[in-house]
């Protein structure tokens, strides 16, 4: 099986399905099968940008006429959930834009459904996938830098109000800071030291609906601590610092999306890892995926749910903390 071409179906046309295609452009053994729009007029035109696939307004019936491989989700959060379960229902299996869900109650159902079905599905943690960042990892895991001691990691941007999606700072499609750029720097965290903090302490900034930005000191004991945050409206450090008892490592110049990786030991002593790539670097988590599919794994060794359940843990924690509700959590 996935012994050919691996038939993709991408369910959104917005700003992040158009990178997510852009990616798979330089995966030669991906195609693009089927476009899922609620407007038909945006999927023909996505359809044609990238190869001329078959477009649908209705997720079900594409789900029934064209079989894909995998359904990549690429809209809004609380649409995501609901998708999956049509997925994994169908047969298909899923890679899903992060947050996945909006709680916890919806990953144990959609992670019960997934293996169920015997099916790969993966929250879509990206940065997990390139090579700069796993390289990192496994200076992490040979003890370049000793015992890892702190994060420090920042997703915070300042948003173009003229190129942006309006949707992420309100309520009606669980927006938020938190959930859209700083799961980012709770995943960062969360592949350092791999298990829940001991205690954590949030701070909020609210714009009448959801956090527009969002800072966390979590305290892992040990010694260990993380310090992240995300933004809408402000500018930050982009880089990643990982400090260990031995030397420190820093990943950008955009940690999410990463070209170079540099390990720094305590007398000066540095090794750069660069590998710069074209186009949106999707391409990294496309590969990932489809080298799942072919082992028949049903998890991503970068992200696995283990790993997404405690990030969706802490973000879930963090939002209720500050009175943050969802429809989902009523």
């Amino acid at each position: 099986m996935y012994e050919n071409t691996i038939r993709w179906a991408i369910m959104g046309t917005g700003y992040i399905a158009n990178r997510f295609a852009q990616g798979m452009t330089q995966v030669k053994d991906a195609t693009l099968c089927a476009v899922v729009s609620r407007d038909e007029a945006r999927g023909r035109a996505f359809a044609e940008k990238y190869g001329g696939a078959a477009v649908y307004t209705d997720l079900n019936l594409m789900l029934l006429e064209e079989s894909p491989d995998v359904l990549y989700i690429g809209t809004p959060n609380d649409c995501h959930y609901a998708a999956i379960v049509a997925a994994l229902n169908a047969g298909v299996n899923v890679l899903s834009e992060k947050p996945m869900v909006d709680n916890r109650r919806q990953w144990n159902e959609i992670t019960a459904l997934a293996s169920e079905k015997d099916l790969f599905l993966m929250e879509g943690m990206w940065t997990r996938c390139f090579p700069a960042v796993r390289r990192a990892r496994q200076w992490i895991a040979e003890g370049r830098i000793g015992k890892p001691l702190t994060v420090r990691a920042f997703f915070e941007m300042h948003a173009n109000p003229d190129d942006w999606q309006w949707w992420k700072a309100g309520i009606a499609h669980a927006g938020g800071a938190l959930r859209d750029v700083g799961i980012y720097s709770l995943a960062m965290a969360d592949m350092v030291f791999g298990r829940m903090p001991v205690h954590s302490f949030s701070a909020m900034e609210s714009n009448g609906e959801v956090d527009q930005s969002f800072h966390m000191l979590l305290d892992y004991g040990d010694g260990q601590h993380a310090f992240v945050g995300g933004a809408f409206n402000q500018d930050g450090n982009t880089e990643v610092e990982i400090s260990g008892e031995k030397g420190s490592i820093r990943i950008g110049p955009e940690f999410w999306d990463p070209t170079t990786a540099t390990l720094i030991a305590h007398d000066g002593a540095r090794e750069t890892f660069e590998q710069p790539y074209p186009a949106t670097g999707f391409q990294y988590e496309i590969e990932a995926v489809q080298a799942c599919l072919r082992a028949g794994e049903k998890q991503c060794p970068h992200y696995t749910w283990a790993d997404s359940a405690r990030v969706t843990d802490m973000i879930e924690a963090a939002r209720k903390e500050q009175g943050i509700v969802y429809e989902a959590d009523r």
